[in-house]
């Protein structure tokens, strides 16, 4: 071997390849291992959103975007029943606004 090849550093062997992957992944289980969980949602109290447990018109929790079957809420706090009401309601699907087009803006 010539005096150039000696100083270069060695290429990538499998064993350096094996013993970095492994320290990598102890790494990542150790932090992974610090990572907490995501806090649970606050819920609104159904006082403060003037919960009803029947209808208003054709508003009712079923109805909503923030039920959830069978019996809660995203954003309510304790059971609600599918033909409840509160102030929150969202429907799940709401008109679309019509579109424009071209030819009635020119």
């Amino acid at each position: 071997m010539s005096n150039e090849m000696k100083g270069r550093a060695d290429p990538l062997s499998r064993r350096l390849l094996l013993q970095k992957a492994i320290g990598t992944a102890a790494v990542a289980a150790v932090i992974g291992a610090y990572v907490k969980p995501a806090p649970a949602a606050i819920k609104i109290s159904k006082a403060a959103v003037a919960y009803q447990d029947h209808p208003q018109g054709d508003k009712r929790c079923a109805a909503c975007r923030q039920f959830q079957s069978p019996d809660s809420c995203r954003m309510v706090d304790g059971p609600v029943s599918p033909q409840g009401f509160c102030r929150i309601f969202t429907p799940m699907h709401q008109a679309a606004e019509p579109r424009r087009s071209l030819s009635m803006i020119t």
